[in-house]
């Protein structure tokens, strides 16, 4: 896509998107896979939309954790960003290049000049499954905001942790480490932070606490939304769930298919095909 690089445009949904993490109502962000995923969101009446690495990688062809070409990862971003008007988040994982901040660095601009108003950054090592070196991750966090800089865009940098899932020892010390990180994420210029996997309600409460910028949870089935709302928790994302929802439902098309007759679920009136044909150019 030849998408010219418009930075006052781009700062100005930036901005907007800022503000909705710091409103009263809970922001909650849907995650697309490609441009038709995204519209269906937009159309829906979603404020702004997130892109989910899982969902992207599959729809791709390749297995999350860092599996597909950064390059086509930037491809994708870019043909979501433009399809829609509203701002547009990308989960990038964790970079893509490792310890090497050079193609690291040129990346973050690709992704920002690809319409991205924010991205996700996680600190999970999907090769090694430990958590990076604090101090290569802060580095990594400083340059992203140094590069949104330059390029005339603010940027909003959702820092995640993965110390849920992989810092070691129990519960109460893995929160500890959330902590602490989300401090030092703070420091190093974070907008929010992001912490996947949470199962309890209770150390939802407990970090929402302790952590001062904007708090992003990753939902779950063992999490209460109404509770959630109540805590005031800043943003609730749904990450590859939707993917695996419409999945769900192509998966009994394809039995009708196979083995029935009767082929209902094939006829649907809404999206129909002009509506949908008429959302690209």
């Amino acid at each position: 896509m030849n998408n010219v690089f418009d930075s006052i445009r781009q700062n100005e949904l930036a901005e907007k998107f800022h503000a909705l993490h710091h409103k009263d109502e809970m922001l909650v962000l849907p995650n697309a896979w490609d441009s038709a995923s995204a519209k269906i969101f937009e159309e829906s009446g979603f404020q702004a939309i997130a892109t989910t690495s899982s969902g992207i990688s599959w729809s791709c062809g390749y297995k999350d954790g860092e599996h597909i070409p950064p390059d086509l990862m930037i491809e994708v971003i870019s043909r979501i960003a433009h399809s829609v008007k509203v701002p547009v988040t990308a989960d990038i994982e964790a970079g893509y290049y490792g310890d090497d901040i050079d193609k690291y660095s040129k990346f973050i601009s690709n992704v920002i000049e690809a319409g991205a108003v924010g991205i996700n950054l996680e600190d999970g090592d999907s090769k090694t499954r430990r958590l990076v070196d604090i101090n290569l991750q802060i580095k990594k966090l400083k340059s992203v905001k140094e590069i949104s800089k330059q390029k005339g865009v603010n940027l909003f940098l959702n820092a995640r942790t993965d110390a849920i899932e992989l810092a070691k020892g129990d519960l109460k010390t893995k929160i500890q480490v959330c902590i602490e990180r989300a401090k030092a994420f703070e420091e190093a210029g974070a907008d929010g932070i992001f912490i996947p996997f949470i199962k309890e309600i209770e150390t939802v409460a407990e970090l929402k606490k302790a952590i001062k910028l904007p708090l992003n949870i990753l939902i779950n089935d063992l999490l209460n939304i109404a509770e959630l709302r109540k805590l005031k928790v800043n943003r609730v994302s749904v990450g590859g769930k939707p993917m695996l929802a419409s999945l769900n439902i192509l998966r009994v098309i394809a039995r009708e298919l196979k083995n029935e007759n009767d082929w209902h679920s094939l006829f649907v009136k809404d999206p129909n095909y002009p509506q949908v044909n008429n959302w690209f150019v």
